[in-house]
């Protein structure tokens, strides 16, 4: 059964998104999935909450899911006032005074008004397009006002002798507030992912789940399994208890991560990877010579970068018994669980500086 408390921080999240994206609202499975991980939910009650929430929806996968409007309902309406509110209510009281001279002066059948009219009709009048937007949106979701093509109208006839209430004065003073402190612990996530679409980051905050997505691109399509399996065992690692797994898992994949793009710098002709060091077939590789061939010059990694990458190959090096009676002639100290969580902050790091890398050196 999927757990009530993760069900209802990605309702919040996609409420959410209507205030960052009045005119785009909505978040796919892929950006749900994501903002559970930003928020430090695990993969398995993620996905029990994604479908909980789209059991009713038989869209594309990268089709934006809405919030169900009995939720979204009262959100539209300023009756009760919310904490933190987010709504301008000049901007609600604005729409619905323009569709209502609209009705004066067109009569209720033929009033209506471009969405983009309308929005800049508010500019003019002092307020700001993207509250006015936000309140279109969630007077549409609650079902007073409808938008087809672009043109926004009221759903149902005036009441009140041709006079309708401005929505600022339905509220009531003094409260009861509705609470939106889940919406609020979510909002920096969802603004994250939503400018995601469009700045040109990968769509994933994760670097490691993001360099997944970059390995068709590479060449490496047939890694992905290998790349996803190695990332989740190490997310679902236990640092206290399994210390010297994580430290390998996370080495591995900062080592295939610089292996990975080898190809795509020889192809660029960029010197650090034109090096001897890489003739040979990639079984031979070494993760030391990767390391420092993507730190020479700062291309890929920073001195500081390498620094930890380097801590990191060397904590990994308990993996060999012949390297631990080298470097310990006397007993072997434990490996503590903080280094085990620093591999992790290595591996993100390391990978994150790859992607960046990639950014710059297209590789679509």
């Amino acid at each position: 059964m999927p757990s009530p408390e993760v069900v209802g921080l990605l309702q919040a999240a996609i409420e959410a998104s209507i205030y960052i994206a009045p005119t785009e609202p909505g978040l796919t499975i892929r950006e749900l999935y994501e903002i559970g991980k930003q928020s430090g939910r695990q993969d398995g009650e993620i996905n029990d909450a994604i479908r909980e929430l789209t059991k009713q929806h038989y869209g594309h996968r990268d089709e934006r899911i809405q919030v169900d409007e009995h939720l979204i309902h009262l959100c539209g309406h300023l009756i009760f006032a919310e904490e933190p509110d987010l709504r301008n209510p000049e901007a609600f009281d604005f729409v619905v005074a323009e569709l209502m001279a609209a009705e004066k002066s067109d009569g209720e059948r033929n009033a209506q008004i471009p969405r983009n009219v309308l929005v800049e009709r508010a500019v003019a009048d002092g307020i700001p397009a993207h509250d006015t937007q936000v309140a279109i949106t969630l007077m549409v979701a609650s079902g007073q006002v409808t938008d087809q093509n672009g043109v926004l109208r009221f759903k149902s006839p005036h009441v009140l002798g041709g006079q309708r209430p401005l929505p600022s004065a339905n509220r009531r003073p003094g409260g009861p507030f509705r609470s939106k402190a889940v919406r609020s612990k979510v909002y920096g996530h969802v603004k994250d992912v939503v400018e995601r679409r469009v700045d040109g980051r990968p769509q994933n905050a994760d670097p490691l789940e993001a360099f997944a997505d970059q390995l068709e691109k590479l060449g490496y399509a047939r890694l992905r399994g290998w790349w996803h399996q190695t990332a989740g065992e190490l997310s679902r690692t236990n640092p206290y208890s399994s210390p010297l797994s994580a430290t390998v898992l996370a080495a591995a994949l900062v080592e295939g991560a610089l292996t990975l793009i080898v190809e795509h710098g020889r192809k660029l002709g960029i010197g650090v990877f034109t090096s001897n060091d890489f003739d040979g077939p990639p079984r031979n590789w070494k993760i030391e010579k990767l390391v420092t061939s993507a730190a020479h010059n700062a291309t890929i990694l920073d001195s500081a970068t390498k620094h930890l990458a380097d801590t990191l190959i060397h904590t990994r090096q308990r993996i060999h018994a012949g390297r631990m009676l080298h470097d310990y002639p006397g007993p072997v100290p434990d490996l503590r669980p903080d280094e085990a969580r620093d591999a992790k902050m290595i591996a993100d790091k390391v990978v994150r500086c790859v992607l960046d890398w990639l950014a710059k050196h297209s590789t679509r």
